[in-house]
């Protein structure tokens, strides 16, 4: 029990009112005596000290009032309430408040009171627009926004959630995520718990969310924390891009695809990729498409191909799987026949399906009239009879044709049939766009397969050609060769013929016949030996040593080696090598053999003081060997003749020189050509690429 400031005040007087009472009990005790200055002390010491303590106590009663006023002002601010305090609070209590201590401490109170309520008034105006503006973000922001508690449960939910759902805050409260979405990937669901535990933030793109209500979109997820009063809350972020998706998918489908046709893959892997983009939840996000081409000889719309799931639980297992915008059409390509399809059903169904031309129905009149069609209500649409309405099996879907120049080649069916979202007119406009294309590509591709067909019996026709060619170049080989040796033959037949003659004769003339006969029958079997020598070097295929060589040295090494040949024939040689040659990847020993045929080609071309001129020379792709003399040169007529096999124009010779020196160059990837020199003469020109 709390005793109050005046109690405590009188409790404290007690002690002098004691003394006083004592002190006057004295004084009237002893008044029969005579009154003495002693008894004139004692008597006004007692009235001093009794009314020294009622004027006390009638002060401490103003300084109380005083004290509970401005401890009742503490108690308002303590409280939140910022009281201005009156000057004239303490007037009509008796006291004067002149400089009083206490009117002052009140006054400084009353002052700050007025500083407190004029901020906090200032602070709740703020606060109450930073509450209204952080309320009209969240709920107006084009992203969707959701609140989660630790377990998982809604606790909140933007406007534009909802909006795009179709659902109400009130309905959704309180669930828990799962109970919204059909499914959630379980990168999503660890990427929660990850969230909880370490409090950091988590990005997740395009990824494929289906709600309990059959809306589906492709979303960028951030996932992150907040705490509040305690306990952490999961803040959901999700940023709609299925549009920005479906754009990208079908540009990247559609080049895929293009390129991949041209990679001869089959036509049914492209059907089955273009069927995909049109039912995949980043393409045009139909459930099931179904393509159905004419049949011209049966007049029929013959059912090709189709993609879509059979049941919910497939659908879900497709739609899972499809998380972002990125397209791999040559793995689904290559994989077509690797791996078990979904929808088996489906696909067997629309193979087994056919609709004539002649009947009157729906698909057929999209066929015919080159026009999209949209079902909203297959069971009430006097257009769809019963045949198509038992073959669809669902209440909305989209008939649209394969057009291309005006030609109808098929037509694409679309619906929903599992998630059952409405197919709006973008939708249609996108399938009609992709439709199109589609039909281009496989336009394409028939084109294509066309021109293949025709260009592989121009190959079969060149081959004959070339086998008829072979034979033809044998057969001339064959009659050539047949013809130099023939004639060697028959010189070593006669004289080998006199050697047996003169060996039955004796005598020291006979002896020198025979040795003349046996010396021409030695040179004709090393002219057979050559010409078989030609014929194998120019038939056999070489095997190369491939380095990097110096043409130059190449060039002085040969020249090194028919030195005396070049004295014997009275022939100057002049040669002007490029000394900043680069080095080029060649085999030197052949390269050697092409110079020693062109040496050997331009000596017998020269007359006796004749001359060969040799140059070396390059540029920044290129080096080129020019071989040239002074000889009479080559008939206009033979100038294209000189590199084939057993052409010649001299008496003597087989005619394969130059044919070998061609082959070499060219299995080194350069040329050669022959042309005249003004004033007399021809000139071989070697042309060899230089390394990169």
């Amino acid at each position: 029990m709390k005793i109050s400031y005046t109690i405590k005040l009188q409790l404290l007087l007690i002690p002098d009112i004691l003394i006083a009472g004592f002190l006057l009990y004295l004084y009237y005790a002893r008044a029969g005596l005579s009154i003495t200055f002693i008894q004139y002390s004692i008597a006004g010491a007692g009235i001093f000290l009794l009314l020294k303590q009622v004027l006390l106590f009638f002060s401490h009663r103003g300084i109380n009032y005083k004290i509970k006023k401005i401890l009742s002002v503490i108690s308002d601010y303590k409280k939140g309430k910022f009281t201005i305090v009156s000057n004239n609070v303490f007037h009509g209590t008796g006291f004067s408040i002149v400089d009083d201590a206490f009117v002052l401490i009140h006054k400084e109170l009353g002052t700050m009171g007025k500083h407190l309520e004029n901020l906090v008034s200032s602070q709740k105006s703020e606060i109450e627009n930073l509450r209204e503006l952080y309320h009209n973000i969240v709920l107006s922001i084009s992203s969707y926004f959701i609140v989660l508690n630790e377990k998982q449960e809604i606790i909140f939910a933007n406007e534009s959630f909802c909006r795009k759902f179709q659902m109400e805050l009130d309905e959704i409260a309180g669930k828990q995520i799962d109970d919204i979405f059909i499914f959630l990937t379980s990168t999503i669901l660890e990427n929660i718990q990850k969230v909880i535990i370490t409090h950091e933030s988590v990005i997740l793109e395009k990824t494929h969310l289906v709600s309990t209500n059959k809306i589906s979109i492709i979303a960028d997820i951030k996932l992150s924390t907040m705490r509040v009063r305690g306990e952490n809350q999961i803040i959901f972020v999700i940023d709609d891009v299925t549009n920005i998706c479906k754009k990208d998918f079908q540009m990247n489908l559609i080049s895929q695809v293009s390129e991949s046709i041209q990679r001869d893959d089959e036509i049914d892997s492209v059907i089955h990729a273009l069927l995909t983009g049109v039912t995949s939840g980043s393409g045009l996000g139909f459930n099931r498409a179904m393509l159905f081409m004419v049949d011209v000889a049966k007049n029929s719309l013959q059912g090709k191909m189709a993609v879509g799931p059979d049941t919910l639980e497939e659908a879900i297992e497709i739609w899972s799987s499809v998380s972002s915008c990125e397209v791999d059409i040559y793995s689904q390509l290559k994989s077509f026949n690797e791996v078990e399809i979904k929808g088996k059903n489906l696909v067997e169904a629309v193979q087994q399906t056919s609709f004539s031309l002649d009947d009157n129905n729906i698909f057929t009149q999209s066929f015919l009239n080159r026009e999209s069609i949209h079902v909203y209500d297959a069971g009430n649409d006097s257009r769809v009879n019963d045949e198509v309405r038992k073959f669809m099996d669902v209440r909305e879907f989209v008939v649209t044709p394969l057009v291309s120049v005006n030609k109808a080649i098929g037509v694409i069916i679309a619906d929903n049939k599992f998630n059952q979202t409405p197919i709006s007119a973008d939708n249609i406009e996108l399938l009609s766009i992709f439709s199109f294309q589609a039909t281009l590509l496989i336009e394409s591709y028939n084109n294509l397969h066309m021109i293949k067909k025709e260009m592989q019996k121009i190959r079969d026709r060149q081959e004959a050609m070339l086998e008829s060619e072979k034979l033809a170049a044998v057969g001339r080989i064959a009659s050539h060769i047949a013809h130099e040796i023939r004639n060697p033959l028959v010189t070593m037949g006669g004289y080998a013929r006199r050697i047996v003659q003169l060996t039955k004769d004796s005598g020291p003339k006979s002896s020198e016949r025979i040795s003349s006969a046996a010396q021409v029958v030695l040179k004709e079997s090393e002219r057979l030996e050559k010409t078989l020598s030609n014929v194998m070097d120019f038939s056999r295929s070489s095997t190369f040593i491939m380095e990097f060589n110096n043409i130059n040295e190449i060039i002085e090494d040969t020249y090194d080696l028919l030195k005396n040949l070049f004295q014997e024939r009275r022939i100057t040689i002049s040669m002007d090598l490029d000394n900043d040659l680069p080095l080029v990847k060649s085999d030197f020993n052949q390269m050697k053999q092409v110079m020693l045929n062109l040496f050997q080609n331009a000596i017998d071309a020269t007359p006796p003081e004749g001359k060969i001129d040799v140059i070396t020379e390059h540029n920044d792709e290129n080096l080129y060997i020019h071989v040239s003399d002074t000889g009479s040169g080559i008939a206009n007529d033979d100038i294209a003749s000189v590199f084939e096999p057993f052409f010649t124009t001299k008496v003597t010779g087989v005619g394969l020189g130059l044919a070998i020196t061609k082959k070499i160059i060219t299995d080194h990837n350069g040329e050669i050509s022959a042309s005249n020199r003004k004033g007399g003469g021809s000139t071989f020109t070697v042309t060899l690429k230089l390394p990169k």
